[in-house]
């Protein structure tokens, strides 16, 4: 497990040490398990924010599904071939090789999940202050990458780096995600 990711986990296991919890859609404080999180770093093949967007992604909307009483197998649909789609495999349980998850190539990142039998639905998306952050994170990666291993300015922009992922971890569902429940035909 990199270092990375033992500080995120670490950070994530104060926050359910110290937060009581809770399963509803409207839980703020419901956060990615952190073995969930070491299982998709070993799947993605590393921790970026992208892959942790789609955990937050999936798992807001796998828990606002059934708490609007959606039943039944889940469906994902999701608009961007990119890393979220790793985090929703894992935290929705929707995989592509259990026809459970399609990838429409539209350049939005929005995942939209049916429970099949109910026909309830979420759509769930990143929430302006999430996208920015997305792309903070992108470029404080790109130049930490740029700057020799063990420098004092890689290592003070790989803790930034750390900082956003903790953040993207234990952060109040509603500064990272919005969601829109509803029941279809």
């Amino acid at each position: 497990m990199s270092a990375l990711l033992r500080a995120f986990a670490f950070i994530l296991l104060l926050g359910f040490l110290f937060v009581p919890p809770c399963f509803g859609a409207s839980d703020e404080h419901a956060v990615p398990d952190p073995e969930q999180l070491a299982f998709l770093e070993k799947f993605h093949g590393h921790v970026c924010g992208g892959s942790l967007f789609g955990a937050r992604l999936g798992l807001a909307a796998k828990e606002a599904i059934r708490t609007s009483g959606g039943k039944g197998k889940l469906k994902a649909q999701y608009f961007d071939i990119s890393c979220p789609v790793d985090g929703i495999q894992v935290f929705a349980g929707t995989t592509y090789g259990n026809a459970a998850l399609s990838v429409i190539d539209q350049n939005e990142h929005r995942l939209v999940l049916t429970a099949k039998d109910s026909k309830h639905y979420v759509v769930a998306t990143m929430t302006p202050k999430a996208l920015d952050v997305a792309k903070k994170s992108r470029k404080l990666r790109k130049q930490a990458k740029s700057l020799p291993k063990n420098s004092g300015e890689r290592l003070a922009l790989e803790q930034e780096i750390a900082d956003i992922f903790a953040w993207l971890g234990t952060a109040p569902t509603s500064e990272i995600v919005t969601l829109v429940t509803g029941q279809g035909n």
